[in-house]
């Protein structure tokens, strides 16, 4: 990424990271519950349940840590 430092471009990278991992997540999820609804017969009731907003409570907690995980990495590489 040119003249950035290491930790700064692991920043980087790890928060695009974090992002797309989160987005893919929740459009798992949001796809499952709408499946569910349609099993169940009500396909504009779109909810996620209890252990799914855990879940993705979870991947969120860990989104926080990937940027600096991947800029300490970095920069111990370099």
């Amino acid at each position: 990424m040119g003249n950035l430092h290491p930790a700064a471009e692991g920043a980087i990278i790890g928060v695009i990271i974090a992002i797309v991992l989160y987005t893919l997540e929740l459009y798992l999820l949001k796809k499952q519950a709408k499946e569910r609804a349609i099993r169940q017969h009500k396909p504009n009731m779109v909810v996620l349940d209890e252990t799914e907003k855990a879940r993705l409570h979870s991947v969120r907690n860990m989104c926080a840590f990937v940027p600096v995980f991947f800029a300490v990495m970095y920069w111990m590489i370099a």
